[in-house]
């Protein structure tokens, strides 16, 4: 019965795959795309097929990222037409680390190529996203996507710059939210803010949850901004505050800020906390100006003061001796 059955069933597959695909303009509505595809590397937390297995539900996710950000479709005939010089050669680079098929990295250089040249600048943290989004809609709306999270306050504002401190500045007035002793932890343990929220936030964790976890804190993303970026931060560390008091050196602990030794089980309580009213409340009640210029001033100035200070000192191989003068 149930062979005699299959190819009915297989039909009734086909037909959402085709309802949803009407509604996908992205490179997923390739029909060679799993051909072409399936091991490209922007899909390597794609766990037990999640994609394939949910492209309907998966589709609905990202349709209700633009209707949070107000963006319509975009209607333009777009040129596909390669650049006639990729420029830096980061974006070919990036390309190659997010998709297979040469079509589809093409489109992913003239995309980081065009946020290259509106936005002054370039982290790879943004070729993430701009690939994440690349599935699901053409390269326009994916830019006017990229235009919001990279120019609106309350999304990712200098986050993407190749020197991204506004991102470490967001991640030390999180971790000033922190209990004390957990916060001297991760100090003591050397998890400097700095070394893992660009994954969290300005990469918001593409490359680092499964698919089927990820899209629920994209979702939070999407609707809230990055204050679900701090929301998630304050869940994730009262998830796991135990086991990082437990830790006894940098490794074992950075293996779990990056996700590696986090289970799945209480990843995906972490992400679900984060949109509990008493996050919500707590970093609604701060005064971000405020908390940002103190964190800057605490924990970033000086040292970004001396960096730039260094640039200009002479190096030896650069002085000129009497004898060797013209």
């Amino acid at each position: 019965p149930s062979c005699s059955r299959a190819p009915s069933v297989r039909r009734l597959v086909a037909a959402v795959r085709h309802r949803a695909m009407a509604n996908c303009s992205g490179f997923l509505s390739q029909k060679d795309f799993w051909q072409q595809e399936i091991d490209a590397p922007i899909l390597k937390f794609n766990a037990n097929e999640w994609l394939q297995n949910h492209l309907d539900e998966a589709i609905g996710h990202a349709n209700g990222w633009l209707a949070a950000l107000d963006i319509s479709q975009s209607k333009v005939d777009f040129d596909t037409t390669p650049l006639s010089s990729e420029g830096a050669r980061i974006f070919r680079a990036d390309a190659n680390r997010t998709y297979r098929s040469e079509p589809n990295r093409v489109m992913v250089v003239k995309l980081l190529s065009f946020c290259q040249t509106k936005f002054g600048d370039y982290q790879q943290s943004l070729g993430y996203v701009a690939g994440l989004l690349l599935l699901f809609f053409d390269p326009p709306t994916c830019f006017k996507v990229l235009t919001v999270l990279n120019d609106s306050p309350k999304f990712l504002p200098g986050y993407w710059r190749g020197e991204a401190t506004a991102c470490a500045v967001d991640g030390y007035v999180c971790l000033k939210q922190l209990r004390p002793h957990l916060k001297n932890k991760l100090l003591s343990l050397g998890l400097l803010p700095e070394t893992f929220v660009q994954k969290w936030f300005a990469g918001i964790c593409i490359h680092h949850l499964p698919y089927h976890l990820l899209f629920g804190y994209l979702d939070g993303f999407f609707t809230y901004g990055n204050q679900f970026l701090f929301q998630f931060f304050l869940a994730f560390f009262d998830e796991f505050e135990n086991d990082i008091m437990g830790f006894a050196a940098n490794p074992e602990a950075n293996a779990l800020l990056r996700f590696e030794a986090a289970p799945e089980p209480r990843l995906r309580r972490a992400v679900e906390a984060a949109y509990q009213e008493k996050y919500v409340t707590q970093v609604g009640a701060l005064n971000f100006h405020r908390e940002r210029v103190i964190a800057f001033e605490e924990n970033l100035s000086k040292r970004l003061q001396s960096a730039n200070e260094g640039m200009w000192q002479k190096r030896d191989d650069d002085i000129t001796f009497s004898d060797e003068e013209d």
